[in-house]
């Protein structure tokens, strides 16, 4: 696996994660793996390396940022990116990591990678 190419994509929405999974399949990626749970996504860092993290949130986003904190001890390679809806924005201004407007992912996501 070249993991520069690996992506790891841990969201609860079903289809919003595979829309995503299925849209870097077709720009080229070809390891683009997905996890609906928190538990599942720190399953998958502990075996494969990724060079993208990008990670679905909530309102308040305090699993997924005990989930990028982790990432980041355990794959610091990794190019960590949130996932957050524009309403959810306010919240993030204060991470340290890279947030994305879902709503944007599409038309953006590709560039930032």
């Amino acid at each position: 696996m070249n993991w520069l190419r690996a992506i790891l994509i841990c969201d609860r929405d079903p289809l919003f994660r595979e829309a995503l999974r299925n849209f870097l399949l077709a720009a080229g990626y070809s390891q683009v793996e997905v996890a609906a749970t928190i538990r599942v996504a720190l399953t998958m860092l502990r075996r494969n390396v990724y060079g993208h993290i990008l990670i679905g949130g909530s309102r308040t986003f305090v699993r997924e940022r005990r989930l990028a904190a982790v990432a980041r001890r355990r794959q610091p390679q990794a190019r960590i990116l949130f996932l957050a809806s524009g309403d959810d924005r306010p919240a993030m201004k204060s991470d340290p990591f890279e947030c994305v407007i879902k709503e944007q992912a599409f038309s953006i996501l590709l560039a930032l990678m």
